[in-house]
């Protein structure tokens, strides 16, 4: 049987968006005899549920380019509607590039409600805001993983379907290693996994990748309160938990320090935490003015992660400084 010209999108190794525009075009109805072409049908049809539209009872033709104006991949369906994908991997959006791609599209022969706008994200990010204030719908990697199941259930039978599902599975196996790994085996994806759930179970917080000199580190931050003049909050650094301010003004930097130092230390033991100074107090925009000395994160008698019981314990901290705050 004929098939898409894989080497129209990749050269030397199967990337990704290559990946991704293989898949589409195996939606024309040239391949309606393959169960990739209903796998492709499926993606599509994903695709238009993200903007709130239905699938054309009929599909006459689908084209499908890479890098189109920069746009990772362009995937025109019946020369009517314009599904636009910006395939992330370990980035985000930058420089305004949303936006640009969207404008581009816009500026062609395709009606603004028949433009659909993909963020396409199989490693995880934890703020999408921007993402959608552009227009743009995110679609996952566990939503590209549900279409790859169904072309199983179908019965594809491809090294390159095959061998792409089975790293999308690698990497949500990496990232839900926290719960089955004892926590001091965790690693990179682990602690990724680990903030996603925390985020989910606090109700708030953003996390990310945080630089410095010794070679940076996933940081997790979350429960602001103060004013202008000086923020309070709470930081995972990994397997470090600090307590956080944020001062703009040098002259007021040394003076909010102290404070703050004193009071979460002198109410910490009501709240049942232990806490101590930093080894080094700083002098920037950020500083940690406290840093708890037990490991924050509970476990079983397994080694591995009571998430329910590190939530409380991280709210023990919320309380204290919710109390500091109150009684400044």
């Amino acid at each position: 049987m004929k098939s898409p010209n894989l080497f129209k999108f990749a050269t030397s190794e199967l990337s990704q968006d290559a990946f991704i525009c293989w898949l589409l075009s195996w939606a024309s109805p040239e391949y309606t005899d393959s169960s990739l072409h209903k796998c492709g049908i499926e993606l599509i049809g994903r695709l238009f549920e993200k903007h709130g539209k239905e699938l054309p009872a009929k599909i006459d033709k689908v084209d499908v380019i890479k890098q189109d104006s920069n746009i990772d991949v362009l995937c025109i369906v019946n020369e009517k509607y314009a599904i636009l994908i910006e395939d992330k991997t370990g980035t985000k959006n930058h420089s305004g590039q949303l936006s640009k791609y969207l404008n581009e599209i816009r500026s062609r022969e395709f009606d603004d409600c028949n433009i659909l706008p993909i963020y396409f994200k199989t490693r995880d990010q934890a703020c999408y805001v921007g993402v959608e204030e552009n227009g743009y719908q995110v679609f996952s990697r566990n939503e590209f993983l549900s279409v790859l199941d169904f072309g199983v259930e179908l019965g594809i039978n491809s090294d390159i379907f095959n061998d792409f599902r089975n790293h999308l599975k690698d990497i949500s196996d990496k990232v839900d290693s926290y719960r089955t790994l004892p926590i001091d085996q965790w690693y990179w994806h682990s602690w990724e996994g680990f903030y996603m759930e925390l985020k989910d179970k606090l109700g708030e917080g953003h996390w990310d990748y945080v630089s410095n000199p010794t070679g940076g580190f996933l940081g997790f931050w979350w429960h602001f309160q103060g004013d202008s003049a000086c923020k309070q909050y709470l930081q995972l650094e990994q397997s470090k938990f600090c307590i956080k301010i944020k001062v703009n003004d040098p002259e007021k930097r040394k003076y909010f320090r102290s404070k703050w130092h004193k009071k979460i230390v002198d109410n910490s033991e009501k709240y049942g935490l232990k806490l101590s100074k930093p080894s080094k107090f700083g002098n920037g925009n950020y500083m940690t003015v406290s840093v708890v000395n037990d490991e924050y994160r509970q476990v079983g008698s397994d080694g591995c992660i009571d998430m329910q019981s590190t939530v409380e314990y991280l709210k023990k901290a919320e309380n204290l400084l919710k109390y500091v705050h109150e009684t400044a």
